[in-house]
């Protein structure tokens, strides 16, 4: 009884083991498939270009307020306190002072600045779609919105975040616990858990595309403890084998800062891949395959709809993915997006997914003739499982098989006749 007893959790550990193996082996397949590591050259050489300009609009946003200077300075000690391994105190004044000239221009050379700013954000917005496989595009309007808003508030709420921190750990009762072992450490954390907010924020607003809270969370936490763990590493070779500093000299903190800057994006991007994988991998399947939705899925997804408006509701991403294992969100968001274009489908209010016409109204050779997809053979994986359905489709299959079993060659008479037609009647002119 006891042996059997200890099996059961050696099997649960050893399965659980196995699934988070896969998953992360479907984390570095996609990391590689997305080509993460060109993506994340491309925002290193984007993020030298911008910080300048990030670090001037964020001064502009904060001179708006009475106590700008302080939170700045605050916001500025953090950042480069927690979050550059090493030479922060060096680069903070370099990029300070290059963000106090550029601050004083107007203008023509203003304009620029934002543009560059703006630049860094749409990089960024790029670079995670292509993570989430996005195909519709926002309008510019939209981006805009979106990108001024990250610019603007994302600093306002970091220098928040700072001050609150700041006060409470000023209190006395406070203070003398962070004299403490344990509170020192407690305090270390807040590095972590203010990058994981920042991570977690940047995988539900920038992809365009719903992401859920709790995978954005888990991606966000992933990150910001990659990101501390590299931070420790980066610092700890960088102060024991002082290769850049023997060979660059003064000029050692560019290209460290370059390399940091490397490092930083692979794990921003690394969290993004962890957060879309946990809605497309099936932790109750072995075959892991990518989803292709087809015709055969499209009537299952209406069919659900229709069972969902009998009920007077609605059916989100999620909930259809709980139908078959083989379906995943993402697929499936793009299906409805084609059914929502041609007015099969529409999203509710509350985020949901609604038919926008009756079934009964509707026929097969509707959704057929909308060039959406082509008829489903028994051999594909949305073959339904209805006997009726499977019916009809074969039916149409075989009407299909007997009207196009023509050759070719029938009609090399008239092909020819269609060119010399022309040819003549040129002629005849």
């Amino acid at each position: 009884m006891s042996a059997a007893g200890n099996a059961h959790p050696m099997r649960g550990a050893i399965e659980i083991s196995t699934r988070l193996r896969d998953f992360f082996a479907l984390v570095g397949q996609r990391f590689a498939r997305h080509e993460a590591g060109q993506n994340a050259a491309a925002l290193t050489y984007t993020s030298l270009l911008s910080l300048v300009p990030l670090m001037t609009v964020t001064l502009a946003v904060f001179s708006a307020f009475p106590v700008a200077d302080r939170m700045y300075e605050l916001i500025q000690d953090f950042v480069f306190t927690n979050f550059v391994p090493t030479s922060g105190m060096l680069l903070q004044q370099h990029l300070s002072e290059f963000s106090a000239k550029a601050s004083s221009l107007t203008g023509a050379g203003a304009a620029f600045l934002l543009i560059v700013a703006l630049l860094m954000m749409a990089n960024i917005d790029r670079a995670l779609n292509v993570i989430w496989e996005v195909k519709a595009k926002r309008s510019l309007a939209s981006k805009f919105l979106i990108y001024w808003a990250v610019l603007s508030l994302g600093p306002l709420l970091i220098g928040l975040s700072v001050v609150v921190t700041s006060y409470v750990i000023s209190l006395p009762l406070l203070s003398e616990a962070a004299s403490t072992g344990i509170g020192r450490r407690l305090l270390g954390l807040t590095p972590v858990l203010a990058s994981a907010v920042a991570f977690t924020m940047m995988y539900v607003i920038v992809p365009n595309r719903r992401v859920r809270l709790s995978h954005a969370l888990i991606g966000g936490v992933f990150a910001a403890v990659l990101f501390e763990l590299a931070k420790r590493g980066f610092a700890f070779y960088i102060t024991q084998f002082p290769t850049y500093e023997a060979i660059y000299g003064a000029l050692a903190s560019i290209p460290i800062f370059l390399v940091w800057l490397y490092l930083s994006w692979i794990v921003v991007l690394l969290g993004a891949e962890v957060t879309h994988c946990l809605s497309i991998y099936r932790w109750s399947a072995n075959d892991q395959r990518v989803c292709v939705t087809g015709m055969g899925d499209a009537i299952a997804v209406l069919l659900a709809l229709d069972e969902a408006a009998e009920r007077g509701g609605s059916v989100t991403t999620a909930e259809l993915s709980a139908h078959k294992r083989r379906w995943v969100e993402p697929q499936l968001e793009d299906l409805l997006g084609e059914l929502k274009d041609r007015r099969w489908v529409h999203m509710t209010r509350d985020g949901g997914w609604a038919l926008a016409r009756r079934l009964s109204d509707s026929t097969l050779l509707d959704l057929y003739a909308s060039r959406m997809f082509n008829l489903p053979r028994n051999d594909d994986p949305d073959w339904p499982g209805d006997p009726r359905l499977a019916a009809v489709l074969e039916q149409g299959n075989a009407g299909i098989r007997d009207a196009l079993k023509v050759p070719l060659a029938e009609f090399r008479l008239t092909r020819a006749a269609a060119v010399d037609l022309p040819a003549d009647a040129s002629a005849g002119r």
